[in-house]
């Protein structure tokens, strides 16, 4: 009796997934990462029994902007899609109404009824089709709970010093790799998988990568508020960091990091200040400068002392001689420095040869037409395509332009008629032409 019943079962869920259907995803929003296809049964079809992980040859299949399709058999990806348009299924169940001669369609009709007996009247496998949310997902906020070291360096005026910062945003990230996000974190899922279920574990990571990002954007000295405006920087950072959890294992890349508010404790940014004045006072003029300054603001309060100006006068000048170092000192080792450094570049000027110079055989570089040391004619450029006479000279046409003798008989020189390349040595040209493979003959000798 229960083999009968199969039988029966068999036949009819055969019958009953010969219907072609129809899958297509509607709109994904930024919650739903992952959706399974749904067949498209209207009040007006007639196919409301057949069995819901069967999908039938010759079925059509939607994909839209923005999303990445799957066809997934016992387990197993056996097609992709991320291209927008309409496709048809051909690997799915045999039906009668598919594509085919219809005695084979019959035959294969009756091989599914006895593979279906064997399972109780069950199809024997499983069919799915799966849509990826494969647009940029934003609004994904983070904050980091503790601070974050941070290394300022800037080597113009040898600042290298430690801080601690805390800062919050956003990011945007998009599934790149969808194979990779079904293999290794949502699978064959009932209906949807959505982004609240991953979100904490990607907040977690994404906060962890920051220790690292913000040591590449140290080594790129930058200061801690340079970091909001360095938006391709830092996501380039944070992807490198995340490569190896997000990147090879999730298919995720991030797209954009946005950092709304980024602190630093006061005692590290008055550190901060004072490292920067301590460097700027390096320089002698700016050190004189301040203390001009300085020293203008010491008169006006001493010519206000209330115990007299006097007195006020005595305790400046004090202080002056307890300071070892004057205004006119400072000076003269700013304008000593920059004596130097003006020299350097000048050295640097005569050293470096002019583009137009030309060394003569006694050793001498000139800029001249003639030597200024023994009076000699500079050279003439070699031609690329010219002849040496025995005097020495180069020349292009058949008589030389220095003594007058003509070109040698049987000493041809070639270029390719073809693109007009010279070979380094005219006389000698290879087999063929490098830049277009023309044979060299006697049609390229001129």
């Amino acid at each position: 009796m229960g083999l009968i019943m199969a039988a029966i079962g068999a036949a009819a869920g055969t019958m009953a997934d010969q219907w072609k259907e129809y899958f297509y995803c509607e709109a994904l929003s930024d919650d739903v990462l992952m959706v399974k296809g749904q067949k498209v049964v209207t009040n007006r079809g007639q196919n409301t029994k057949g069995s819901d992980n069967v999908i039938t040859a010759g079925s059509g299949i939607a994909v839209a902007d923005g999303q990445t399709m799957i066809v997934v058999e016992d387990g197993a990806i056996i097609e992709v899609c991320n291209r927008p348009g309409r496709y048809t299924f051909q690997l799915g169940t045999p039906s009668l109404f598919a594509d085919g001669k219809l005695g084979e369609k019959i035959k294969q009709t009756f091989q599914q009824i006895g593979q279906r007996i064997t399972y109780g009247g069950d199809p024997g496998k499983d069919q799915r089709i799966y849509y990826f949310n494969t647009k940029q997902i934003s609004n994904n906020l983070f904050g980091t709970p503790e601070t974050v070291p941070f290394r300022v360096v800037d080597s113009k005026i040898g600042l290298d010093i430690d801080v601690q910062i805390k800062c919050s945003g956003m990011y945007t990230f998009q599934i790149v790799d969808p194979l990779l996000f079904y293999t290794n974190i949502c699978g064959n899922v009932a209906q949807e998988y959505r982004k609240e279920t991953i979100a904490p574990r990607m907040k977690a990571e994404f906060i962890d990568a920051l220790t690292p990002a913000f040591s590449t954007m140290s080594d790129m000295e930058l200061r801690p508020n340079q970091i909001p405006g360095k938006k391709v920087e830092l996501k380039n950072a944070v992807n490198s960091a995340l490569a190896d959890t997000w990147g090879k294992n999730m298919g995720i890349e991030v797209i954009e990091v946005a950092i709304k508010a980024l602190n630093l404790p006061k005692e590290d940014q008055d550190m901060i200040k004072e490292a920067q004045r301590i460097a700027m006072m390096q320089n002698p003029t700016y050190a004189a400068a301040t203390m001009v300054g300085a020293q203008a603001d010491a008169m006006k309060a001493a010519a206000s002392n209330s115990a007299g100006a006097m007195t006020g006068f005595m305790g400046m000048g004090m202080a002056q001689q307890a300071g070892g170092m004057n205004a006119q000192s400072l000076f003269a080792m700013g304008q000593q420095q920059q004596a130097q450094q003006a020299a350097q570049q000048q050295a640097m000027q005569a050293q470096a040869p002019a583009a137009d110079s030309w060394t003569c055989s006694c050793g001498t570089t000139n800029t001249s037409k003639f030597c200024q040391n023994c009076g000699a004619q500079k050279p003439a450029p070699a031609a690329a395509n010219g002849w040496t006479c025995s005097c020495g000279t180069v020349n292009q046409g058949k008589f030389c332009q220095n003594c007058g003798s003509p070109k040698p008989a049987g000493a041809k020189v070639y270029k390719c008629d073809k693109c007009g390349w010279t070979p380094a040595d005219p006389s000698n040209p290879p087999k063929f032409c490098p830049e277009c493979g023309d044979i060299f003959d006697d049609n390229d000798a001129t």
